[in-house]
C-alpha cells in the first residue's frame, strides 16, 4: 500500500488552523491523491476525478482550490507546496520488497540444489559480497544524510534566513565546538521557529548570535514585537 509522510506538527500549523475543519480534510485528501499519482498535468479529467475523491461538486471544487491557494498550501496545479521537501524517494518500499524477494528466490535455489545432489553444500560469503553490502550501507547512510540536509535547508529558507549568513553562523558554531549534526541543527531550528512565533525576526536572531559569538539564539530582552500579520503567516511555505 502506498503512503506519504504527514508530520505531527500539522495540528499546530498556523496555515492549517486558518482553514475551516472541512478544508483541513480537503487538504489532506489532496495530498493523498497527489501521492497516489493523480496529477492535473497528465489527466484531462483530473478535476472531475478529484471532485469524486473529495465527495464534492465541481463548482465547490473551485472554491476549495481558491481557499487553499489563499493560504499558500497548494499551487495552481493542485500540487501541495513544499511536497518534494517533505517526501523522500527512500520512503518507497517497492525496491526493498523486490530485493527481499530476489534474496528469497536465490536462497530457495541453493536449498533445491542441496536436496537434488544429496551433498552438503556450504555457501561461503566472499570478500566481494561483503564489500558490496558495505558499499550499500554506506550509500544508504549517505542518502539519509542528504535528505536530512535538504530538510534543514528547506526550514532555513522558510524562515527567510540568507544562506550565506546561515553558513557563516555554522562556521561560528563549529569554532565554538557546537554540534552541526542533523540532530543539533534540527534542535537549533526548532528554537528559532519558536521565537519567530513569538514575534522575533529569524534573520536578526541569527545575525545577533553570529556577531556575539553565541552557539544558539536568544530573544531580544524586553523587546515588544508585533505578531505577524495574517498575510505574512500565509506567505511562507511551511505546512
Amino acid at each position: 500500500m502506498q503512503w506519504f509522510r504527514l508530520y505531527n506538527d500539522i495540528v499546530d500549523n498556523h496555515k492549517i488552523r486558518m482553514l475551516a475543519f472541512e478544508d483541513r480534510w480537503h487538504f489532506i485528501a489532496i495530498m493523498a491523491c497527489h501521492s497516489a499519482g493523480l496529477s492535473s498535468t497528465d489527466n484531462e479529467f483530473f478535476e472531475r476525478s478529484l471532485a469524486v475523491k473529495l465527495g464534492v461538486q465541481l463548482r465547490e471544487l473551485d472554491e476549495i482550490k481558491r481557499r487553499l491557494i489563499e493560504v499558500n498550501l497548494i499551487d495552481v496545479n493542485w500540487t501541495p507546496i513544499g511536497w518534494d521537501d517533505r517526501q523522500f524517494l527512500s520512503d518507497d518500499s517497492q525496491a526493498r520488497v523486490k530485493k527481499y524477494r530476489e534474496k528469497q528466490r536465490l536462497s530457495k535455489g541453493v536449498t533445491d540444489v542441496k536436496r537434488d545432489c544429496n551433498v552438503t553444500v556450504t555457501v561461503q560469503e566472499t570478500d566481494t559480497e561483503t564489500e558490496t553490502e558495505s558499499e550499500s550501507d554506506q550509500k544508504q547512510k549517505r542518502r539519509k544524510e542528504i535528505e536530512a540536509k535538504k530538510i534543514i535547508l528547506a526550514r532555513v529558507a522558510a524562515l527567510g534566513i540568507d544562506m550565506d549568513l546561515w553558513d557563516e553562523f555554522l562556521r561560528t558554531r563549529k569554532r565554538l565546538k557546537a554540534s552541526n549534526s542533523a540532530l543539533g541543527l534540527k534542535t537549533l531550528l526548532t528554537e528559532i521557529e519558536k521565537l519567530v512565533k513569538l514575534g522575533e525576526d529569524a534573520t536578526e536572531l541569527v545575525e545577533r548570535s553570529n556577531s556575539n559569538g553565541w552557539k544558539s539564539v536568544f530573544a531580544v530582552g524586553g523587546s515588544q514585537r508585533n505578531s505577524k500579520s495574517a498575510f505574512a503567516l500565509a506567505s511562507d511555505n511551511n505546512w
